[in-house]
């Protein structure tokens, strides 16, 4: 889910929690979260001892780490072992946006300290920003979870069901939304600047967009706090100072790194909508229907 900060006062602010029916109708969202359903109930489990998402099976192929080491090269692929919480974060790049090495190193560095074998894994070439805009939009529904999206038509299956992606991008040029991406979804449901739509980043837990920042504070707030959406909600306790609370600090609690150990799994995507059944969807923005 997007997170925004406050101009005034730099803290976070949760988004206003309205019916989805709006966007998607009644109707619809029935029958999609219903046929949705029906798919993550039928797939086959496999043995994931670890519980990061990451079968064990594909933990001891050598097939599967060459086919990671083939995209990634070996100098930034470390490998991945049974037994240990791994997450591979398979970051692309979209012009000239970047996120810089310090922030890099400090996102690694916390999940590691937290117990989670963090890979900040860079694809190996950039994206085109007029192509990209041209193909597929550049707002977050064209990028994330659209039918014919970035996410559907560019990131390879071996990775949807295995790593975070997490797509870097310049953001709008367009007066007060300068540096921000636009999401309908948010737009529907009064969230973003000045409620409307337009944010600083968006996870659907598996997959998140953010724009780049020039501040590199800002820009580690902002980044972990999209990754941590991968398990987490927005926190509502005013002396949560982490990146989920008010953000006055780039980290998390020490129970929300608990929670998000035992959430690595979220990141397996058999559907390519599995995020429909994440807690934070229904808490946040469709708890309203049932008011």
């Amino acid at each position: 889910m997007g997170g925004r900060r406050d101009a005034d006062d730099g803290r976070w602010r949760r988004h206003p929690r309205r019916t989805l029916l709006r966007a998607v109708g009644t109707v619809g969202a029935v029958s999609a979260l219903g046929g949705v359903g029906s798919a993550v109930r039928s797939r086959t489990v496999a043995s994931d001892a670890d519980a990061d998402g990451i079968p064990d099976h594909r933990k001891r192929s050598a097939e599967f780490h060459a086919r990671l080491e083939s995209i990634f090269g070996s100098h930034q692929f470390e490998g991945l072992e049974p037994g240990r919480r791994d997450l591979l974060i398979d970051v692309r790049y979209v012009g000239d946006a970047t996120i810089s090495t310090a922030t890099e190193r400090t996102i690694v560095d916390l999940f590691r300290d937290n117990g989670i074998h963090a890979q900040w894994l860079e694809y190996p070439r950039r994206y085109d920003l007029e192509t990209v805009a041209d193909r597929y939009g550049l707002s977050v529904g064209g990028l994330l979870w659209g039918v014919h999206s970035f996410y559907r038509e560019e990131i390879e299956p071996s990775l949807e069901d295995v790593a975070l992606q997490l797509i870097v991008v310049p953001g709008t040029d367009e007066g007060p939304y300068e540096g921000r991406i636009y999401s309908r979804w948010m737009d529907l449901i009064g969230g973003g600047l000045d409620r409307d739509g337009y944010v600083n980043g968006f996870s659907l837990g598996n997959r998140a967009v953010v724009t780049d920042r020039d501040d590199r504070e800002a820009e580690a707030r902002l980044v972990l706090h999209e990754l941590a959406h991968l398990a987490l909600c927005h926190a509502d306790d005013p002396a949560n100072d982490g990146v989920m609370g008010t953000g006055d600090r780039v980290d998390l609690t020490d129970g929300e790194w608990a929670e998000l150990r035992e959430g690595l799994s979220n990141v397996r995507d058999g559907t390519g909508y599995d995020f429909l059944f994440r807690p934070c969807l229904w808490d946040e923005n469709l708890a309203a229907i049932l008011d």
